[in-house]
């Protein structure tokens, strides 16, 4: 996917492209360290052996580093959750239930695996436009995958918005335990298999009063 509103310029050369490469991961690894964008691009050139000045040949600043950044991570992340809920194995006939615990078990997979360099992107997203516009396509992305696995089975008739707002729901609740948008210790505890039993269970349970609700034909 093309990072959306970045100046940088990659190189096409092998070495310079490997310096570009190692900026990259300096930045995620302060990010993820840190739990936010508290740092310098003297770090960074610190942490990357690449001098100030190529990281500036490269990046019109810190902003557009972390933009860089961002994109590349949202680029795996989406890659990562589209291979694991592509390889799920769920029965033709399996019932909505079933369905539910898998796609809220897969998704609480993906949020976890990446929470530590989520943080301080959506603690950023809150005041840049760019990294705001990219989580959100890897949000819808998700929500996608959440979908399909619940949509086709036997007699399926639940609608999109109804699972739209269940996967806002179960998407809100595990951030929140994980400190997402928020400093970690904002996050909540317990038990994560009795979270993801007990989020199924309000996905299934709300699924079927909605479809019960739908004028018989």
């Amino acid at each position: 996917m093309t990072i959306p509103d970045t100046k940088s310029r990659e190189p096409k050369q092998a070495r310079s492209r490997q310096s570009f490469e190692k900026t990259i991961e300096a930045a995620l690894s302060l990010l993820q360290e840190r739990g936010s964008d508290d740092f310098t691009l003297a770090e960074v050139s610190s942490r990357s052996r690449v001098s100030i000045g190529s990281i500036y040949a490269r990046f019109e600043g810190k902003d557009d580093l972390i933009r860089v950044a961002h994109g590349r991570k949202m680029e795996d992340i989406d890659a990562v959750s589209a291979h694991l809920f592509g390889e799920l194995h769920v029965a033709e006939d399996a019932g909505l239930e079933e369905r539910a615990r898998v796609a809220v078990e897969s998704a609480v997979r993906i949020l976890r695996r990446y929470a530590d360099i989520l943080r301080p992107f959506m603690l950023r997203a809150t005041q840049d436009e760019a990294i705001s516009r990219r989580g959100a396509a890897s949000h819808a992305a998700l929500a996608q995958h959440f979908s399909e696995l619940l949509h086709g089975g036997p007699g399926d008739s639940i609608r999109q918005d109804d699972i739209d707002w269940s996967f806002n729901v179960v998407y809100s609740v595990v951030a929140r335990r994980l400190g997402l948008g928020s400093t970690i210790e904002g996050s909540g505890t317990g038990d994560w298999d009795e979270t993801i039993e007990k989020l199924a269970g309000m996905v299934s349970s709300y699924l079927l009063a909605r479809v019960d609700t739908l004028p018989r034909s």
